[in-house]
């Protein structure tokens, strides 16, 4: 019988118990609609997709609204990655994605430097042409280049330059270097890696996703002048 695992199981529902509270307090706050659980297989709603998805994650705390004219949805997302001759890693996310007005955006990574080789690993896998593209930032804003790693498609760095502007960028390592960022096509989606879920995290990642859904809908239009 494994003995820390029957230990660490009240701690666990505790955790649990705690963070759904939170989820359902700020649900009630903002007028989301909770779902719990959901199977990403089975279930009939839109379900977040995004960087993170696989076949063996598991979603909880599932819930949709609209915020300020934009349709959110949140969720927290848990995975175990498994590499030959390497320990199991097991992964956890907290999850908000922002639908924008436009659509056509590329896809791009923006990570805090948070994440690990084997998650690297995973990544390169499914999306074979990312490439890293912090050099576009490091003469302008190299505050940017150094918290954050940006990966996209090599073709679409002219327009990674237009979207990321040098506000934008500015405001993302100033502010709100504690999350990691994807957008792709026409929603963004902002990650907290391993999170203790609170209220105030929970209302950063919606300031920050309204802030930004903004700032890429404007974009768009620049993007659409550009091409």
């Amino acid at each position: 019988m494994d003995v820390m695992r029957l230990l660490s199981q009240p701690l666990q529902i505790g955790r649990e118990l705690a963070t759904k509270k939170v989820v359902k307090q700020f649900v009630r706050k903002f007028g989301l609609v909770y779902f719990g659980s959901v199977n990403q297989r089975e279930d009939e709603h839109e379900l977040i997709r995004g960087i993170t998805v696989s076949a063996s994650h598991v979603d909880t705390h599932f819930c949709v609204g609209d915020y300020k004219g934009h349709d959110i949805s949140l969720v927290e997302r848990r995975n175990t990655l498994n590499f030959p001759d390497q320990a199991s890693k097991q992964y956890h996310w907290l999850i908000m994605q922002v639908d924008l007005k436009r659509e056509g955006l590329p896809h791009v990574f923006i990570d805090g430097n948070h994440h690990d080789e084997a998650f690297y690993t995973t990544l390169f896998m499914k999306f074979a042409n990312m490439t890293n593209a912090n050099t576009l930032f490091l003469q302008d804003n190299p505050l940017f280049a150094r918290t954050f790693k940006v990966f996209t498609p090599a073709d679409k760095f002219d327009e990674l330059e237009i979207m990321l502007s040098g506000d934008i960028a500015a405001m993302l390592a100033h502010h709100f270097k504690q999350f990691d960022y994807e957008i792709d096509d026409d929603r963004v989606l902002i990650y907290a890696e391993n999170p203790v879920v609170t209220a105030h995290l929970l209302h950063e990642m919606l300031r920050v996703g309204q802030w930004l859904a903004k700032e890429l809908d404007k974009a768009e239009t620049e993007l659409e002048i550009a091409r």
